[in-house]
């Protein structure tokens, strides 16, 4: 049975505990809808409602101070403070830098930020205004298959790694009761394989497959998954107004990209 919207106005000793179960499951206020079909993946794994909401003070702050030591705490605690409906953990890697990007916009009517490029092929050199669609993103836009099979009539059945992933990764790294040494490549790629045939793989034992497979089979599934992927990269891409070319530019996380002028 649908239970009705509690009057929030009228609480009792009898209805408080429902009362509070409800507020913790309605999205904050200020929060909207995240459309979806707007990230990397395209939402296709993310069966829940996602809500976001601005960035704050605290938000701006730790995102201005970002370096290549605390880059993924820092993100990952804006995305758990600014996502609704879905654990932190299960955000995929692919999306959440895209997230990042697309919260800055959210939060700031995507006012553009100033990059100066020059054009390689005409020597052009101007300023670039950067918007949320300058972004360089690889968008999932094929449908992925029940599984891959390789040329020694293995079928991989793939999956995409998550926040919680990287941190099996990084303690994976750090195991001192580890032997061998860990190739970080490897080790990324095997964090898409959810299983060998039937038999789930754990992440090392997922790497120890990829280590020993051979050649032929390597390449094969390399392949395959490159045309799987998707992601957003720190860059902006434009068109040169001379000579209507491509032009990449670097699009740093720094502190005025989270601290723009208003006018």
């Amino acid at each position: 049975m649908k239970s009705e919207k509690l009057d929030l106005n009228n609480i009792t000793q009898s209805n408080v505990g429902e009362v509070s179960n409800q507020l913790s499951t309605q999205p904050p206020k200020g929060a909207v809808m995240l459309d979806k079909s707007l990230l990397p993946s395209r939402g296709k794994f993310y069966p829940e409602t996602i809500y976001v909401k601005k960035l704050n003070t605290l938000n701006i702050k730790n995102l201005a101070t970002i370096n290549e030591n605390n880059i993924n705490n820092v993100i990952n605690n804006v995305l758990s403070n600014c996502l609704w409906g879905i654990e932190t953990g299960k955000i995929l890697t692919g999306d959440k830098i895209w997230l990042i990007y697309y919260l800055r916009a959210f939060t700031y009517d995507d006012i553009p930020f100033v990059l100066r490029g020059t054009c390689d092929n005409c020597g052009n050199i101007r300023n670039y205004k950067f918007f949320l669609k300058n972004l360089d993103v690889t968008y999932l836009d094929k449908d992925v298959p029940e599984y891959i099979e390789l040329p020694n009539k293995d079928k991989i059945t793939i999956t995409y790694p998550t926040i919680a992933t990287e941190g099996a990764i990084n303690r994976l790294k750090n195991d001192q009761n580890i032997m061998i040494e860990i190739n970080p490549e490897l080790l990324e790629l095997s964090s898409y394989i959810l299983k060998v045939n039937d038999t789930k793989m754990s992440l090392y034992k997922a790497y120890e497959y990829i280590c020993d497979m051979d050649a032929k089979s390597f390449s094969h599934f390399t392949n395959e998954m490159a045309e799987l992927l998707f992601s957003a990269k720190p860059v902006a891409k434009f068109k040169c107004d001379s000579c209507g070319e491509d032009i990449l530019l670097p699009m740093p996380f720094v502190p005025s990209f989270f601290l723009p002028k208003i006018k």
